[in-house]
């Protein structure tokens, strides 16, 4: 195949590209199966203690995108750049990162479109000229960030007075908007594993993930709700204080499964798999041999699997509340899946079988919220069929997989796949043309 990845640059590498290609190849095969009730389990998460294949996918999104931060913020710092204004741009992407999750939570409906454009112009005008937060410099400048902290205002303002729509006794077509979610962490994590990794050292990193990871143990160990908390759910103790913190701030802005899988309290764990990440992007960037690069991810990796699996003997290893020893073993597990990753690609140079990876890890971001939109869409609008009106998903489902194969197992993980190659053309002319598109 004559179209490979491009040699690694020096503030880029390919074998990270790839990694995050596989999980987000990953993460929307598992989300997109054609009925939810005919999934394999491997496919599926663990209903509470324990762990699937599926669980791993979402912190290792987290643990590359900590990576990927020493990359883009070692090669500024080393150009002189201010911590002060990295943060800024830090600020800016956390912001449209928990808004596009916002909007995929929230859509069909578009009543959140508008003042985030409002957001995203003001945003652009602000970062037009350094430094962004001021009242500029020039005539120019000062109207450029007059007109830029306007928008910005207008729409935050905006957001709020239209949030009273998305309530309960205000309900939407979509119903009570959640506030949690996938990209919210993700911005979350990224905003406070910045201000770890640029005021501290190798050192000050550790101990701020060992802190997180112990104290957040025992937290969920020696704290608990008040008397009068009334759960969301039953025979899940190990949840009740985060469901409970979760009501106390965000009312019912919450998943249906309680306690919500992306909550407050097991964000602080979730930071902690990002600071992993960082460490990690910080021995690949050593003067070290890659073949030693490679050898200590693996050497790492099996600790943190073999810590992990210990301290799940007395804090179960469970996603849903993102338990101090899953952040071991996924850790872990992503060090081994990175280490060869990079053994293959960056070591031995064996790049054929990355390509289409690679395709989908130059646009992850881009892809995740835009397959959100259409899986949502598919089961939202009608269709006449033989059977009555239905979903277009399930039209297309019952129509075309589910007659071809004999299992509805099989038909469901066809149709999941048949999805990924869909974005997979659809990514095609974006890398064909280099086109990357980054928060």
């Amino acid at each position: 195949m004559s179209d490979q990845p491009a040699p690694t640059a020096s503030a880029r590498l390919v074998s990270l590209d790839v990694f995050r290609g596989i999980t987000i190849a990953a993460m929307i095969l598992v989300n997109n199966p054609g009925e939810w009730g005919a999934i394999y389990s491997p496919l599926g998460h663990a209903k509470w203690h324990g762990w699937t294949p599926t669980d791993l996918i979402f912190p290792f999104f987290l643990f590359i995108v900590g990576v990927a931060m020493t990359f883009s913020f070692d090669k500024r710092l080393a150009r002189g750049d201010n911590r002060v204004r990295l943060m800024e741009g830090v600020l800016r992407r956390t912001i449209i990162l928990f808004c596009l999750g916002l909007i995929m939570y929230g859509f069909p409906n578009f009543r959140l479109i508008a003042p985030y454009i409002l957001l995203i112009v003001g945003l652009i005008l602000l970062f037009r000229h350094e430094p962004p937060f001021t009242l500029g410099r020039t005539p120019e400048e000062r109207i450029n960030k007059a007109i830029g902290w306007a928008l910005t205002a207008a729409a935050i303002v905006w957001w709020t007075w239209d949030f009273s729509y998305f309530q309960t006794k205000h309900p939407s077509p979509v119903g009570v908007l959640r506030v949690p979610g996938v990209l919210q962490r993700i911005a979350l994590c990224y905003l406070a594993a910045s201000v770890v990794m640029l005021w501290t050292g190798v050192r000050g990193r550790v101990i701020v993930t060992l802190v997180l990871l112990v104290g957040y143990w025992l937290i969920v160990r020696h704290v608990s709700p008040p008397a009068s908390y009334e759960p969301g759910f039953t025979g899940r103790p190990e949840g009740l204080l985060h469901d409970w913190l979760d009501q106390l701030l965000l009312g019912e802005h919450l998943y249906r499964e309680r306690p919500d899988p992306e909550g407050l309290l097991s964000t602080l764990p979730a930071i902690a798999t990002t600071l992993i990440g960082i460490l990690t992007g910080t021995w690949l960037h050593t003067s070290r041999d890659n073949r030693d690069k490679a050898l200590g991810m693996f050497f790492v990796g099996n600790i943190l699997i073999v810590a992990g699996l210990w301290w799940g003997m007395a804090f179960p290893i469970n996603k849903k509340i993102w338990t101090s020893s899953y952040v071991l073993l996924t850790g872990g597990i992503a060090l081994e899946m990175l280490a060869m990753c990079f053994w293959l690609i960056d070591v031995k140079g064996r790049r054929v079988w990355s390509w289409p990876f690679f395709v989908f890890g130059t646009n992850a971001i881009t892809v995740f919220f835009l397959s959100g939109l259409l899986g949502r869409w598919m089961t939202i609008w009608q269709v006449e069929g033989d059977r009555g009106t239905m979903s277009l998903k399930n039209w297309i489902y019952t129509e075309l997989f589910r007659p071809t194969f004999e299992s509805a197992y099989n038909a469901s993980l066809a149709y999941a796949a048949a999805y990924l190659v869909l974005w997979f053309l659809l990514l095609l002319p974006l890398y064909r043309r280099r086109i990357f598109i980054k928060i």
